[in-house]
């Protein structure tokens, strides 16, 4: 049974239903617009980190006394927690509260990034980055599924689009002042200082963000999450051991590595107990029949692909502009900024597409502008000097749009497939199948370039990112065009 965390706001009013969140009231725009504040705060301190790790990556290293190889996991490590756990956090959303889980995470948060600053070595940072990957997937979903509510059916893409706003202008910010800054005060005191902004960000937030509705009768089913997190975290750390092999060595020692089909062969059991305990579930995780209908399922399938072109592209850029191009770090990191900026850029204005022309038609036009995008690379790659940096430049701005004009309507579609106690849940899967397509283009695309940093690899590297963006495309093409009767909500 359906209840309510709370009777009233902090202030003692009323807690209004979501459709009368959506009915334009000047009261109810203005809590749009603080919660749009909370959340974007929120979301900046997450995505400034994440950039200025990658940034400083080999300082990091050396302060620690380990390598930059071995400090990926920083980075890989953080992605696979949020692979994980982002599908039950948000389904804890949906039974606990979002606003309970949502200011959770921020607290969480906030502990992981003060013991990361105190890190001694190594291992001790990269656990403390898993476990802030751990709390940033409690963060991700239900601070979604928080702005949907609060903006309503008609305006829920709207709402993602300035989700993403804030959340893809913090990897700029990290991008462009990342550097400097750790050169001024180091990056103990960065990571202290974003520390400082998600307390802000919870102290307003535990005022600000209405309770909302809550199923605390409902049994979680904690076997179906567990299972579907062991055949994700397999699978992934499969496909890292598997890249790794041929990266080092050959297809042959990979097909040879025992380690590596123990890790496919739990993946795969791991999906079979999965899809039989949701079955048996009286309350499942998640509900099966949701992947029967397209606009569920092919939406999801085409973020994953997209990301796989847009990350793994975005790995391989740099080694493009330091090797053949000769730039430095600083001017590389300055001309990377142009896809996060375009990509904050393009979200409010996704959101706004998807609510004037529809959802479908967005999430095409993203895959066809990651395809064209994987095009520039390619020929860029063959060129020098100022005119194939612009080239470049180009294909950084129209990845950045792709993304940022595809993916409110991605998670719009997919919401507005469940029904409304699942919104959560939804959210969760969305996510991390997007995470499973950004760290499969990063491993994929870093192995398919190699250590062979000559114009015709990289050109075959990015054909190769722009014919996973068109399978993206094929299932963009094979969702449907939504009636209003199909959204339960």
């Amino acid at each position: 049974m359906t209840t309510v965390d709370d009777a009233t706001t902090p202030t003692g009013a009323a807690i209004p239903a979501e459709s009368d969140l959506s009915d334009g009231g000047a009261a109810d725009r203005s809590y749009q617009r603080r919660l749009l504040g909370v959340v974007m705060l929120a979301v900046t301190a997450f995505g400034s980190l994440m950039t200025i790790v990658t940034v400083s990556l080999g300082q990091i290293a050396e302060d620690l006394g380990s390598t930059r190889a071995g400090l990926t996991w920083m980075i890989t490590g953080l992605m696979l927690a949020m692979a994980v756990l982002t599908p039950i956090a948000g389904k804890l959303g949906d039974v606990k509260g979002h606003r309970k889980m949502f200011l959770l995470g921020l607290a969480g948060g906030v502990v992981a990034t003060l013991a990361a600053a105190a890190a001694w070595n190594g291992p001790s940072m990269i656990v403390f980055r898993v476990l802030f990957g751990m709390t940033g997937a409690f963060v991700m979903p239900n601070g979604m599924a928080l702005m949907m509510q609060a903006y309503g059916v008609k305006r829920r893409a709207a709402a993602v689009g300035w989700y993403q706003f804030g959340m893809t202008g913090a990897p700029t910010i990290g991008l462009v002042i990342g550097g400097p800054l750790i050169d001024v005060v180091g990056w103990r005191w960065i990571f202290v200082a974003f520390a400082g902004i998600s307390v802000v960000a919870l102290v307003v937030g535990a005022k600000l963000i209405r309770p909302g509705a809550t199923a605390e009768a409902v049994t979680i089913d904690w076997l179906g999450g567990v299972t579907l997190g062991a055949s994700v975290l397999t699978g992934l750390l499969a496909m890292t051991r598997f890249t790794g092999e041929i990266r080092s060595g050959s297809f042959g020692a990979a097909a040879g590595d025992i380690g590596l089909w123990v890790l496919v062969t739990l993946c795969a059991l791991g999906v079979v107990a999965f899809v039989q305990v949701e079955r048996r579930a009286s309350a499942p995780m998640l509900k099966l029949r949701y992947f029967r209908r397209r606009n569920f399922l092919m939406p999801m399938l085409s973020s994953a692909l997209v990301q796989f072109a847009y990350m793994g592209g975005f790995v391989v850029t740099p080694p493009l502009l330091g090797g053949p191009y000769g730039l430095g770090l600083g001017m590389i990191a300055l001309v990377l900024a142009a896809r996060p900026g375009a990509f904050s850029l393009a979200s409010p204005f996704g959101g706004y597409l998807a609510t004037a022309i529809g959802e479908r038609r967005p999430v095409i036009l993203g895959s066809v502008l990651m395809i064209t995008s994987m095009g520039a690379f390619a020929v860029a790659s063959g060129m020098t000097g100022g005119l194939g940096i612009a080239v470049i430049l180009v294909g950084l701005v129209l990845t950045g749009v792709s993304s940022g004009v595809s993916q409110p309507a991605v998670a719009s579609m997919v919401v507005g497939s469940v029904d409304p106690e699942d919104m959560g849940i939804a959210n969760g899967m969305s996510q991390q199948l997007m995470y499973i397509g950004i760290v499969s283009g990063i491993q994929t695309m870093n192995v398919f370039l190699g250590d062979d940093a000559t114009p015709g690899r990289f050109a075959a590297t990015f054909t190769f990112g722009a014919v996973v963006a068109g399978l993206g495309l094929v299932a963009a093409l094979a969702s449907r065009v939504p009636h209003r009767t199909d959204s339960p909500a």
